[in-house]
């Protein structure tokens, strides 16, 4: 089962011109947990009362020079590159052995770079860690050939398949269930679903093939 649980997170901080503060949940404690802004992802850190460990980018949208932060790495690469911000900073996270990546911000803004950032998510996935990204107002999960609990956090749970087809999609604990259902890439019929009434929680689980677990707010 695919889960967060795990003792130490990197926090990887990337643009992001809308936040639900009150849903972005990190730890008061920090304990051996990371801060790394991606570029003028150090805005949103900040945004948060949060002085990143790390800043990683071309820093060709933020002059990093305006962060004094005592004690702050800094990772200066030059513009023409392979990876983006989002991902140096992913692949900075990983190096340094941390399983738990959560991204904060990255969903507004250009479609392009929106687009690239949930790829990402299964680059996560595909070196054994887990990830998620969120504003506060959604929240987006990558799960393969697995399952995944979702609480109550947010008001709608929609699965978007990236693979040509998910197939056993079985939804236990929601307001529109299914067993062993089918949805394909071009006809995904499994948005705006709602955790029931009466469940504590919901679990999706996915026998085969690849999806994006939508967790979702309106926009205030």
């Amino acid at each position: 089962m695919d889960n967060g649980d795990f003792m130490n997170t990197a926090y990887i901080f990337c643009a992001s011109g809308v936040l639900n503060k009150e849903k972005i949940k990190i730890p008061a404690e920090k304990k051996t947990d990371i801060y790394i802004a991606a570029d003028s992802g150090a805005k949103t850190a900040l945004a948060l009362n949060i002085v990143p460990d790390v800043a990683i980018g071309d820093f060709d949208s933020f002059d990093i020079s305006d962060l004094r932060a005592e004690n702050m790495k800094t990772i200066t690469h030059p513009a023409q590159k392979d990876d983006t911000d989002s991902l140096l900073a992913i692949k900075y996270a990983l190096g340094e052995g941390y399983k738990n990546i959560a991204v904060i911000g990255g969903l507004d803004g250009r479609l392009d770079h929106t687009l690239a950032n949930l790829c990402y998510l299964k680059y996560i996935k595909k070196r054994r860690a887990f990830g998620y990204m969120t504003n506060g107002y959604n929240k987006i999960t990558y799960l393969e050939n697995s399952s995944l609990e979702i609480y109550k956090d947010y008001k709608y749970v929609s699965i978007i398949p990236v693979s040509r087809k998910i197939r056993g999609l079985t939804l236990s604990g929601f307001k529109y269930p299914l067993a062993g259902a089918e949805v394909n890439f071009e006809e995904p019929y499994t948005v705006s679903n709602e955790i029931a009434e009466n469940a504590e929680h919901g679990e999706i689980c996915i026998s085969r093939g690849s999806a994006l677990i939508c967790e979702c707010d309106d926009y205030q």
